[in-house]
């Protein structure tokens, strides 16, 4: 009797342990870097891109945040490294990082690489007249050295002024001392919605756009959680899904702005 008693704890132990096991091994822990604007929420897409897409490969996804927040360098560092974060979403030339890999997929499906123009009300007259890039060249364009866009507008012959901080190029806009501001936009209605009490408006007709993709990176060694990513992504496309998902996220931004019927000036 103790012996039948004893096999059959042995056994249920055993059923116990292999359902636990099993489990675990549908869980994804996804270690990732927290964000370097303090507060800043989490990005409700790309959580709920994540989680769909491995949910396509029979996967259950954890997210696990570091304790430190991290700017764009930190994160590439980071991801070169064991035993740190292991996936992050990011624009950089696949080059630059040969230990680095990625799906590929544009998560934003190029809305980053598209620029509006803050303008003062008063100079409107001065756009509505522009057809093509060369004649936005005179006119003096915003943007910090240090960022990105700085670079991709000199490239392409714009003038800009690159000298001043965020508050003094909304003073410089304000003023007339500058023309446009290119922002992005995911962001350029916040931004100018901040500025009520000042004379600016989002420019209604030309757009300026550039390729700019975003795609999920991780280090060289994760190869097969790479793998499991671009497999659930490639079945969320098919599905339809991951379009429904990014039209929910964006597809009013994309209607309030107008995007598809702007003059659209490409970028090298």
């Amino acid at each position: 009797m103790i012996n039948k008693l004893i096999t059959s704890l042995i056994l249920t132990i055993s059923f116990l342990w292999c359902c636990q096991s099993s489990a675990t091994q549908n869980v994804i822990n996804l270690h990732l870097a927290r964000p370097s604007i303090i507060d800043s929420p989490k990005n409700q897409y790309l959580h709920n891109l994540l989680e769909q897409s491995f949910a396509k490969v029979g996967k259950t996804v954890n997210f696990i945040y570091s304790v430190k927040p991290m700017n764009k360098m930190r994160i590439v560092e980071e991801l070169e490294r064991p035993n740190s974060i292991d996936l992050a979403w990011l624009s950089i030339p696949s080059e630059s990082n040969p230990s680095l890999i990625h799906t590929s997929t544009p998560i934003y499906k190029g809305l980053h690489g598209k620029r509006l123009l803050m303008i003062n009300k008063n100079q409107q007259h001065l756009f509505s007249q522009i057809n093509q890039l060369d004649e936005l060249k005179p006119l003096i364009a915003l943007q910090k050295k240090s960022w990105s866009d700085f670079a991709v507008l000199k490239r392409n012959g714009l003038t800009v002024n690159g000298e001043l901080d965020y508050k003094g190029m909304i003073k410089a806009l304000d003023s007339g001392l500058a023309d446009y501001f290119p922002r992005s936009v995911t962001a350029i209605e916040a931004e100018t919605a901040k500025q009520k009490h000042l004379n600016l408006m989002i420019e209604p007709a030309i757009m300026l756009q550039y390729p700019s993709n975003y795609f999920f990176y991780s280090n060289s060694r994760n190869q097969e959680l790479i793998d499991l990513l671009e497999l659930g992504l490639s079945k969320l496309q098919k599905s339809g899904e991951f379009d429904a998902l990014y039209l929910t996220f964006f597809g009013d931004i994309e209607q309030r702005l107008q995007l598809s019927s702007k003059k659209v000036f490409k970028l090298r």
